[in-house]
């Protein structure tokens, strides 16, 4: 009988390790790629979650406040159709001894200059009081440029990031929100309401 040519071979050889090496370093750095894109992916859709969820609170904020102003103590006072960045407003606290109580004056606007939306209480006095109600408003609404057009479509012009369209007794607010996410990558976030404005109670 003819002997065995060679044993069975035992292990891999060098050539063999290296393939096995650098095929798994291509495996690993696939599954590297698809985990870090999940992963911005992720973060970018918390951005958003909590860019709105603010916005909407905000605005919720706003509207409480406007919706108990008196009407005829509302500036900007236009009878037509207007909008503004800030509103001026009293509230009504009843009738008393046949005369209108009022509340301090207060307002709420965007500083330009910093993008934070103020509250102020007697505002243009020396013992104004003011604060901060958010800090991430973009200086103007979502799709809007300033190039003197109507970008957004939305029937006004070179509006900021606040908007108070006064029309009659109803105020429509609108607000956009922008915070940089992950890689400085911003996503902006606008939410839209209408209240009513009452009158105040007619004095004796």
């Amino acid at each position: 009988m003819r002997p065995r040519a060679a044993h069975a071979r035992r292990g891999l050889s060098t050539l063999e390790v290296l393939v096995t090496v650098a095929l798994l370093a291509v495996v690993a750095a696939k599954v590297v790629l698809v985990s870090s894109s999940a992963s911005t992916a992720s973060n970018d859709d918390l951005a958003s979650i909590v860019s709105e969820d603010q916005a909407r609170q905000t605005l919720d904020r706003i509207a409480y406040s406007v919706m108990g102003a008196d009407r005829d103590n509302i500036d900007p006072s236009a009878q037509a159709p207007a909008f503004s960045s800030q509103i001026r407003y009293r509230l009504s606290l009843g009738v008393e001894n046949g005369k209108v109580v009022w509340d301090d004056p207060e307002e709420i606007l965007l500083d330009d200059d910093d993008g934070k939306l103020r509250w102020i209480e007697n505002p243009g006095t020396a013992g104004a009081r003011s604060v901060v109600w958010c800090d991430a408003v973009r200086q103007l609404l979502e799709g809007e440029l300033q190039n003197g057009k109507d970008d957004n479509g939305n029937g006004l012009i070179d509006e900021s990031g606040l908007v108070f369209e006064i029309d009659g007794n109803a105020i429509t607010i609108t607000l956009t929100l922008e915070r940089a996410g992950k890689g400085g990558k911003t996503t902006p976030s606008t939410v839209s309401t209408t209240v009513t404005c009452r009158q105040a109670p007619p004095a004796n």
